[in-house]
């Protein structure tokens, strides 16, 4: 399968990384405004065509679908205009910045029947699955935490759209890990949730909620770009709890048994943490599915209605 990638910073070059595991994928078109004539990568790279437009990628008729790894604000407009010539679109998280939004995507990747789907890796990995069934053996879930923290304002550019109001701070850029691996865990709807921010020049620099399930399950999120701590989430259930490190990409977990058992598990990732997403993507596009079952539109809309309602409650 042929992609063209539109925006060429950090995450869209660990996607070019990644796509040379996958069994057939590769980037034929780049739209980015910052490779110049004399870049290393187009030096390294012949084969790939490189615009300095962003429009031109969706007209390259050697392409099959697009990896969009634009600045937040402007995944939607990107979305839609290559759902509309229908070319399948894997996006960057947060897809979009509202449900507002997400309900323009959907309606787009319905009525041209294309393939929308959040790239979204914590659930497109051998321990994900495998954690769920673990799930049986600390009996019904009573509390569950998950963090994603980092100190990553100093890395920044003033300009750097991380910083910016509208589409920066902590939940937009990695509010989707927390949330989206809790939703998927409790798949419940919630109750209530009760949130905090931390606020700086307009943006969230942190934030953290206790969500309320309607099944009695609480629930501790916890984001932030100006903090580093330890990636982290527990599942604590009638029976025991399992510690996940590095949630967001499963490797290794430990099943702590109220008995005195201790389980460890391992699950080898291919390639490597990014892999595997895009392997989904490309076989959802090789059997012409519309949607993933795994992520689904509705999932990728819930997890914006959560990052909304911390931003209404602060």
């Amino acid at each position: 399968m042929n992609f063209g990638i539109i925006g060429y910073g950090n995450i869209a070059k660990r996607f070019f990384n990644s796509i040379q595991h996958t069994e057939n994928g590769r980037v034929t078109a780049i739209g980015s405004k910052s490779l110049t004539v004399n870049d290393q990568f187009k030096i390294e790279n012949p084969g790939i065509t490189v615009y300095d437009s962003y429009q031109a990628v969706l007209e390259d008729d050697t392409i099959d679908g697009v990896y969009i790894a634009l600045p937040h604000m402007m995944h939607k407009e990107w979305s839609l205009k290559a759902l509309a010539l229908k070319i399948p679109v894997f996006c960057e998280k947060p897809a979009v910045l509202t449900t507002a939004d997400m309900k323009e995507i959907e309606l787009a990747s319905v009525q041209n029947k294309t393939l929308f789907m959040e790239a979204f890796k914590t659930k497109f990995n051998a321990g994900m699955d495998h954690l769920k069934k673990d799930l049986d053996l600390i009996g019904p879930i009573q509390t569950l935490s998950a963090n994603f923290c980092s100190n990553a304002i100093p890395e920044q550019k003033p300009t750097s759209y991380l910083l910016q109001k509208g589409q920066g701070g902590a939940l937009n850029d990695i509010g989707t890990y927390p949330i989206g691996f809790v939703l998927d865990i409790v798949a419940t709807p919630i109750r209530k949730i009760n949130p905090t921010m931390e606020m700086h020049n307009g943006i969230d620099e942190s934030f953290s909620a206790t969500i309320y399930f309607e099944n009695g399950v609480q629930a501790f999120i916890e984001g932030a770009i100006n903090e580093a701590k330890e990636r982290v989430a527990i599942i604590s259930g009638q029976r025991g709890q399992i510690t996940i490190p590095m949630y967001n990409r499963i490797e290794d977990y430990t099943i702590t048994l109220t008995n005195g058992q201790k389980i460890d598990r391992h699950y080898f990732i291919a390639g490597d943490d990014m892999t595997l997403e895009i392997q989904a993507f490309i076989d959802l596009v090789e059997v012409g599915a519309s949607e993933s079952h795994r992520h689904s539109l509705q999932d990728t809309f819930d997890i914006i209605q959560v990052i909304e309602k911390i931003r209404q409650d602060k």
